[in-house]
């Protein structure tokens, strides 16, 4: 998973016109800005656990999808087709000169992108803790410690691993957690060293939920996936929660890949547990020999069906006949079973070349059934990919292939947008390139899509959304905010940030653009 530059080309490819599918926006849209759905909900039964307090007492509730509201952000990029389209909040026309607020002093590094519920920020470090800041002033509501973050050198130190590997420094809470709005907790992904287990044999990574009524954890559990710790399998301390969670089917969702670098003998997996925190862990793990990571900043898509897409980065075969589902995009069921891949005809070239497709995770094209994804250039060039969701068609078959990044590649998430209405409707996606944002017109019949913008100036490089009518990513490089004309790319509003730690994802909730930092969090006030 190192990071590597190219030089491509910029050739423009075919320029063709949205199709009729776009009449199905608005609902696709709708569906995106809500959270996932919850399910029956009983008392929390896990191997470490927390007294509940009365308002968290067992209770049943339905299925049901928790809407999203005025300035709400509940899971990362808006939705779990993680469009990174904020659809509820209004237009923005112009953005403080300087921070409105600056929570500069929490207790570490934020890689998440913040969440946003009834007018309170939620913030995740990675020394463990999660904070609650008004969003309007800034003020530390509350604060909860949840487990003793991993320092690198303890990482370090465990088998097959050594000096070097990773590039986090303490390892907390990396993935961004997400909000059930039905019950109002907060779920999150750390990893932590147990009091009793110091070392590299203590090191385990638990899902925690959180009460936002009464800020007391309610139960954590062990999500380290089977025969951790084991060397025909794989080391705990060489596998890294980076993906954000996903909230569906009544079920939390947490993908798992290695540590920068590809260190040590580790697996790509995606674990799941019932949102109650109790039953048995389900588990996928790409079937490499090591590597195969699912590191998506995004964390996995979502279909109306229920089924997650995932993109993994470089597997160990360097053999045709041995595919490893390294470098591809996978179908998973609600129970995680695998329905089908995609991969592109040089997968053996991208193993070798630790070209990890899944250096940014997969999106859906909205109004479409269509999803895109890029990665990592190869020699060959960086390509970006659409293909149908419930249609993957394995090795190099029934996918369009376009030239992508032409300055690198894409890194961490995506955005789309949809820009008119009608036939005069055009479908834009917005990925994170190297060298900063590329905005690409997509077509449904025949699918295809082609290059229509790059910035104006700058190189805002970092995962971009949608919101407020601009596009807003930040240069995780030179520490900048940049809002861009989603039409042309035209940059019209750019701010100095603090620090940023990589992948950071901008937010927009509550009236305040929201900016991951390397210390905390800082806000710029919006206005309509």
């Amino acid at each position: 998973m190192r990071r590597r530059s190219f030089a491509g080309t910029g050739r423009v490819l075919v320029v063709g016109t949205v199709a009729a599918a776009i009449a199905l926006v608005s609902v696709a849209l709708s569906s995106a800005s809500a959270t996932a759905s919850s399910t029956a909900r009983g008392a929390p039964r896990t191997r470490q656990q927390a007294p509940l307090d009365r308002a968290q007492a067992p209770r049943t509730r339905v299925y049901q999808a928790a809407a999203a509201s005025l300035g709400d952000l509940l899971t990362y990029d808006y939705g779990n087709t993680r469009s990174g389209h904020d659809t509820v909040d209004p237009s923005v026309k112009s953005l403080s000169a300087k921070a409105a607020w600056d929570d500069d002093s929490l207790d570490g590094g934020v890689y998440a992108e913040p969440l946003v519920y009834g007018a309170t920020v939620y913030v995740a470090t990675e020394n463990d803790s999660v904070y609650a800041i008004a969003a309007g002033s800034g003020k530390v509501l509350w604060h909860l410690h949840v487990g003793t973050s991993v320092s690198t050198s303890v990482v370090d130190s465990a088998p097959t691993l050594n000096a070097g590997c990773g590039d986090i420094d303490p390892l907390g809470i990396t993935g961004t957690p997400v909000i059930d709005a039905a019950t109002e907790e907060i779920f999150v992904a750390e990893e932590t060293e147990p009091a009793r287990q110091k070392g590299w044999q203590g090191i385990r990574h638990w899902l925690v939920a959180i009460s936002l009524r009464s800020h007391r954890v309610l139960w954590h559990r062990d999500i380290d996936p089977p025969h951790g710790n084991n060397p025909s399998y794989y080391f705990i301390p060489a596998e890294q929660q980076r993906p954000a969670i996903t909230f569906a089917n009544g079920r939390l969702y947490v993908g798992f890949g290695g540590l920068a670098g590809d260190c040590g003998q580790y697996h790509g997996y995606v674990v799941d547990l019932p949102v109650s925190g109790t039953g048995p862990l389900g588990s996928y793990q790409v079937p490499a020999q090591r590597e195969g990571a699912v590191w998506e900043t995004n964390g996995a898509v979502v279909s109306p069906q229920g089924d997650l897409y995932v993109a993994t980065g470089n597997g160990s075969s360097k053999t045709v006949a041995d595919f490893d589902e390294g470098d591809a995009v996978v179908e998973l069921s609600p129970a995680l079973k695998r329905i089908g891949y995609w991969a592109p005809g040089n997968w053996v070239e991208l193993n070798d070349h630790d070209s990890d497709l899944g250096s940014a995770g997969p999106i859906n094209v909205p109004g479409t059934s269509l999803l895109f994804v890029a990665g990592k250039p190869s020699s060959s060039g960086d390509y970006g990919y659409l293909m149908r969701e419930g249609h993957l068609a394995g090795i190099g078959h029934g996918a369009y292939t376009g030239e992508a990044c032409p300055g690198g590649g894409d890194f961490g998430a995506d955005a789309s947008d949809v820009i008119g209405t009608g036939k005069a409707a055009e479908v834009l996606i917005y990925a994170a390139c190297g060298s900063g944002t590329e905005a690409f017109q997509v077509r449904t019949s025949p699918m295809a899509f082609h290059r229509v913008w790059s910035p104006s100036s700058g190189s805002p490089n970092g995962p971009p959304i949608v919101a407020g009518g601009l596009v807003w990513a930040l240069d995780w490089d030179n520490a900048l905010l940049y809002g861009m004309n989603p039409v042309n790319g035209h940059v019209l509003i750019r701010r100095s940030t603090d620090a940023l730690e990589h992948f950071a994802t901008p937010g927009v909730g509550d009236a305040m653009l929201l900016v991951p930092t390397a210390s905390g969090v800082e806000a710029f006030r919006t206005a309509g």
